[in-house]
């Protein structure tokens, strides 16, 4: 009898200690469950040479702005930053959205001030010292209108929309837009756009003075890594002397930033000398004559790049023996 009770303690025992072990691996799978949602990727990075393109991959919110999206945004930028082979950075907005702005749903459920806080590398003026592009395709509303706004220059697709999204839910522009977006276009074409929150298609906002460049729909990507392809072929200290001095001028004045900038100038002169003595030994050698912007780092002149040279050289050649016989 004793050992048929002691036989059934043991078997008790050994199904508790299973159910501990399912129920033990049942939470283990929960947790990453909710880790894997908590740390998903909605910022995918990818490198070409010298261009870095962020790509916001939040399709199923038509890439807005959720805390987790924008922690994992002032991450990718910030190593751009740091990232010395990297020298043009190009937002976009993956699935034919750029950005629709903050996510609503998370603003009702964590409150507006955690999105906000979440956002803080956004607003840095610039965004970032190297040169940004947007990429703009679909809908570039209300934060993700900042976003755009952030970035150095704009790359637009006609049929693109963009505006103050938020003035129907009395959201502010809490990324500076109000201030970039008059700094871009003057305070009446700004006023219109912020007062009433209407949207403007890309064409319009092409007109309006906000894009570099208006293109087709389905290559904004495309023609904003083109771009960057004309940028990095510079010499980037004097180039970004030159960027930060201009937003310095209209976003930063008197301002601690304006002293960090005036830093970064100085930390960047030494540099440039170098690559202005390097220049000039360039156009000595024939590269970047007659205004050329292209084929700045080959150095051989073509053919047709010495015809004028050598017909002087014919020419002063010929008069010398037409005085000789005479």
């Amino acid at each position: 009898m004793r050992f048929v009770v002691s036989k059934l303690n043991t078997l008790t025992s050994i199904s508790v200690i299973r159910t501990n072990i399912i129920r033990k691996l049942s939470s283990d799978a929960k947790n990453k469950e909710e880790e894997a949602k908590e740390y998903r990727k909605n910022i995918v990075v990818e490198k070409y040479g010298a261009i870095t393109t962020v790509n916001i991959d939040h399709q199923k919110h038509r890439n807005s702005l959720d805390v987790n999206t924008l922690q994992e945004l002032a991450i990718a930028l910030e190593a751009f930053d740091k990232d010395t082979d990297s020298k043009v950075l190009v937002v976009n907005g993956e699935g034919g959205t750029f950005c629709s702005g903050f996510d609503i749903d998370e603003i009702g459920e964590k409150g507006y001030n955690a999105l906000k806080d979440a956002a803080s590398r956004l607003l840095r003026r610039p965004l970032c010292d190297k040169p940004t592009i947007a990429a703009v395709s679909g809908y570039a509303v209300a934060e993700g209108f900042e976003l755009a706004l952030a970035c150095d220059l704009r790359i637009i697709e006609d049929t693109a929309i963009l505006g103050c999204l938020g003035r129907r839910f009395g959201v502010p522009q809490g990324l500076f837009g109000a201030r970039r977006l008059t700094s871009l276009i003057g305070l009446s074409r700004s006023l219109d756009l912020l007062m009433t929150g209407r949207l403007i298609s890309g064409t319009e906002a092409h007109q309006a003075g906000l894009a570099s460049k208006l293109t087709a729909t389905g290559t904004a990507l495309g023609e904003s890594v083109k771009l960057a392809k004309s940028l990095v072929k510079f010499p980037q200290n004097a180039l970004i002397m030159d960027k930060l001095a201009a937003v310095n001028s209209q976003l930063n004045p008197n301002s601690e930033e304006s002293m960090r900038d005036e830093a970064v100038f100085t930390s960047l002169l030494g540099n440039a000398i170098e690559d202005i003595k390097q220049g000039v030994k360039k156009f000595q050698g024939g590269i970047g004559k007659h205004g050329k912007f292209y084929k700045l780092t080959e150095v051989p002149l073509k053919d047709w790049e010495m015809e004028e040279t050598l017909e002087e050289v014919k020419v002063t050649i010929e008069e010398k023996k037409k005085n000789e016989k005479s």
